[in-house]
């Protein structure tokens, strides 16, 4: 995948060589999104930047750079917007660098350190943002609701269950695994409610070089499930933390978000949403190595399974052990 230096829209290319800029500054490819969109990394000489690349057709362009101006008023840790062209749907964003959670993790770094950054900063974002979310109309207006979340296990069941399982459901069979995933949802749609980011794994969340955190990939923000979020973090088949870690940061963010529910209690229902967040991961890494064609996320099935056992083990909730396939 590249990007040519005459293939950016005049507006960038005017911005640009005001930091000196020309046609023969390095243009690398700095990451891409089941989106579609892209992000090309600019250097000349120590100074970089980045340019994201979307879609003619990507809708969330325009909220992307909304909740950006939001965060970025809130003092949220998300990336400067340095220079827009709405028309060609390009834009040149702050470079962030290349280490992420996910790196901290697979270098075996000071992980859990990191960690506490992260949920820090959900807690933050669940509080202190959130007392503010009505100055975001793209947030206050979207509600991750039980129709959503019924979206998300038709998507696991399509994708998954049906598609990678390759499963033939009976009737009966169908009728009651819609039964498990309405009863799920409207659990979690029960849940309380913050801004949420939707996909706040550790590929998202970037480590810089003074140890500070920085988050990526938020266009996704709304509200739903203040536990959504959480699972995502702790419970990330890419990164899958052990038992332990996982404990301790969950004691973690129940002492920083001063949750009034006992911690016991806070734990199902943490696993609730983890049920639900994990399912729908499932059917992504499906959909997107398989229909899509990006095989690097079919190594992220066997990880998912396993995180997906482990909520069911935990929740004790046998009618789903036996609907559910998991190893």
């Amino acid at each position: 995948m590249e990007l040519r230096f005459d293939q950016l829209s005049p507006v960038l290319v005017k911005f640009l060589a005001r930091y000196g800029f020309m046609s023969d500054c390095g243009i690398t490819l700095a990451g891409t999104a089941g989106s579609r969109r892209v992000y090309f990394r600019l250097s000349a000489g120590l100074r970089t930047f980045i340019v994201l690349v979307s879609p003619s057709d990507d809708v969330d362009f325009g909220r992307f750079l909304r909740i950006t101006q939001f965060y970025r008023l809130m003092n949220f840790p998300v990336p400067m917007v340095y220079c827009i062209d709405d028309a060609a749907h390009q834009v040149v964003l702050e470079d962030l660098g290349d280490r992420r959670l996910y790196d901290v993790v697979k270098a075996g770094g000071a992980r859990l350190d990191a960690y506490r950054k992260v949920i820090h900063q959900l807690v933050d974002l669940q509080t202190r943002c959130f007392q503010w979310h009505q100055e975001c109309p793209d947030i206050r207006s979207r509600i991750f609701d039980e129709h959503d979340l019924l979206w998300e296990t038709d998507y696991y069941a399509t994708q998954y269950l049906q598609g990678h399982r390759g499963i033939a459901f009976a009737p009966a069979e169908k009728a009651s695994l819609d039964a498990l995933f309405h009863d799920l949802a409207r659990r979690v749609d029960g849940q309380p409610k913050s801004i949420m980011h939707r996909d706040f794994q550790s590929q998202n969340l970037m480590i810089q070089f003074d140890g500070t955190v920085r988050v990526i990939d938020y266009q996704g923000s709304r509200l739903g499930s203040v536990y959504y979020d959480l699972a995502s973090l702790l419970l990330d088949p890419y990164t899958m933390l052990p038992d332990d870690e996982i404990e301790a940061l969950l004691r973690d963010y129940h002492m920083k978000s001063l949750n009034p529910l006992a911690f016991d209690d806070m734990f199902r229902q943490f696993l609730l949403a983890a049920a639900q967040r994990i399912m729908q991961a499932l059917g992504a890494y499906c959909f997107l190595s398989r229909v899509k064609g990006l095989t690097q996320f079919r190594a992220y099935i066997d990880p998912g399974e396993k995180r997906l056992a482990w909520i069911l083990e935990r929740a004790g909730w046998p009618e789903l052990r036996a609907v559910l396939p998991a190893p």
